[in-house]
């Protein structure tokens, strides 16, 4: 049975010459768990392209086994990011303005499952045409709804 429940996404991007960016926001959702140990875990979220805001919906998905965390992001900007210890994972990245072949290397993954709060703790590196762009780090905490 779904649950409503408060998530707070904190996002620190490091890049080599720029003032580390960290990003916060807290918003609402919905959590689906499945008979498997599975979950989904669903928010919506404003961003600003520097054209305006536009709004992205964010799938979370935790596998059965809790050792990898998907994110799926689809609409003014769309990606597909996984994260799991030592794990390498390819993905296009597209925003308004084109769209970025991209690897997602995690240095380090953490997922915390207690009964009232799941969170997610994920270092990982962004590569363009072999390059590190971006040393970063997303915890995703999700507390039921009060």
């Amino acid at each position: 049975m779904s649950r409503s429940v408060d998530i707070f996404v904190t996002g620190i991007h490091s890049r080599e010459g720029e003032p580390t960016e960290k990003i916060e926001s807290i918003v609402p959702g919905v959590c689906q768990p499945f008979d498997d140990g599975s979950m989904i875990i669903e928010y919506d979220e404003d961003q600003d392209f520097g054209t305006g805001a536009a709004t992205v919906h964010n799938k979370v998905l935790i596998n059965s086994e809790h050792d990898r965390v998907e994110i799926i992001r689809s609409g003014a900007s769309r990606s597909r990011i996984c994260f799991g210890n030592g794990l390498v994972f390819d993905t296009e990245y597209l925003t308004p303005y084109g769209s970025m072949q991209m690897k997602v290397r995690s240095n380090n993954f953490e997922l915390t499952m207690l009964e009232e709060e799941i969170k997610v703790l994920a270092e990982y590196d962004l590569e363009i045409g072999g390059d590190v762009i971006s040393n970063s780090v997303v915890v995703i905490d999700i507390k039921n709804a009060e």
